[in-house]
């Protein structure tokens, strides 16, 4: 379906996996394309044509067509974000930006104001930390404020929508904004770990579905999405080799490989593997990604404190390699660490304490003057 006006035009048309209508369209050579936000043909016809107006418009009186967040976020995750494995955190981190920004408040409107009023008031937010077994089904366990961590991938993400509607390809109206000076201070990561005989407990209580995950994110230190996803084709038993796309930018993710630790080798073993096909299965289906109420579930059956996260997990294969002096450059290649700034965090693991420390200097006196200063002072009295 198309309309034209002189010598350009636009056209309406459905993507895969969108239900909104698009519209794509040509002024003075420059392209374009995007989501109309709507599934009503006849809506999305009358949108497109005012679209259309209003970029000949600008093109002769040069001023910048406008977009709303709500738009500009659906343009974003249609066009980029859904071909990253990030994907559904963006989708995740997007929901409190639109929340407390406004689905309908305009891109141009995103000054260093607006994004400070959007900053004070998620920092005052609980952390929404999944849902508690203590409470009954359905409750939400509400302990703790949204982290400076949180809150700045949040405006990291809410720069790089602006950006892209200030680029040359989308070409929209958008305000100057000071993006470094936004970003809070963060504290150093979270480094805990959990001991072995902790994970021994957790092991023995946990549901027999539950196990084989558990013991491929302490083999692997994977993350939780990675390890509930892990598909048979990405499993060689044979090579004792794992191989994974990770997390990136980069479209589709970055490949990460990891060798299979004998503990891990056995538990798939016994799974039966398969040419294809997920490996953590629950009553033959497919495991959720979110596993957090089986994970609090066992920790509180296993009596340790649920300040615990199945992440920590992850953190624990960090430090036991770094117990068992494994270099910091091999343990940053095994967690998929693009910088060595991210593995730093468990350097001082397996180190040896400060008293240690102060012992060897004291050693290294020994046969000197100083070693025994008490007995020269007896001696001169």
């Amino acid at each position: 379906m198309g309309q034209r006006s002189g010598k350009t035009a636009w056209r309406l048309y459905k993507r895969p996996g969108s239900p909104f209508w698009w519209v794509a369209y040509t002024v003075d050579s420059r392209r374009f394309r995007y989501s109309l936000g709507t599934d009503d043909e006849s809506v999305a016809a009358i949108k497109a044509a005012d679209d259309h107006r209003k970029a000949l418009i600008g093109h002769i009186t040069g001023e910048k067509d406008e977009i709303d967040l709500d738009h500009a976020f659906g343009r974003y995750i249609m066009e980029v974000a859904r071909f990253q494995s990030s994907f559904a955190t963006t989708r995740h981190q997007s929901k409190a930006l639109l929340r407390l920004l406004g689905r309908a408040t305009r891109v141009s409107a995103i000054d260093d104001k607006a994004v400070d009023g959007f900053k004070s008031r998620r920092r005052g937010e609980r952390a929404r930390r999944g849902k508690s077994p203590r409470k009954g089904r359905g409750s939400v366990a509400m302990d703790r404020l949204v982290s400076n961590a949180t809150v700045n991938r949040e405006i990291e993400l809410l720069r790089r929508i602006v950006n892209k509607c200030a680029s040359r390809e989308w070409g929209y109206a958008t305000a100057e904004v000071d993006w470094q000076r936004h970003l809070l201070e963060e504290s150093d990561g979270n480094t805990r770990w959990l001991t072995r005989e902790q994970v021994d407990r957790i092991l023995s209580v946990s549901l027999p579905h539950m196990r084989p995950p558990l013991i491929c994110a302490l083999c692997t230190g994977l993350r939780a999405q990675n390890v509930m996803q892990l598909d048979w084709r990405e499993v060689d038993l044979q090579a004792r080799m794992i191989r994974v796309r990770i997390k990136s930018r980069k479209p589709g993710g970055r490949e990460l490989a990891i060798p299979i630790a004998q503990p891990l080798l056995v538990e798939l073993a016994k799974l039966n593997p398969k040419d294809a096909g997920r490996v953590f299965l629950y009553r033959g289906r497919p495991m959720k990604t979110d596993v957090r109420h089986a994970w609090l579930t066992a920790l509180r059956n296993a009596g340790i404190a649920t300040k615990y996260t199945w992440h920590d997990l992850r953190h624990t294969a960090a430090s036991w390699m770094r117990q068992r002096k494994v270099p910091l450059d091999i343990v940053q290649k095994v967690l998929g660490h693009t910088d060595i700034k991210s593995t730093m965090r468990y350097a001082h693991v397996g180190e040896q304490s400060q008293v240690d420390a102060v012992a060897a200097i004291g050693e290294a006196f020994a046969g000197t003057p100083m070693a025994h200063p008490i007995r020269r002072i007896a001696k001169k009295a």
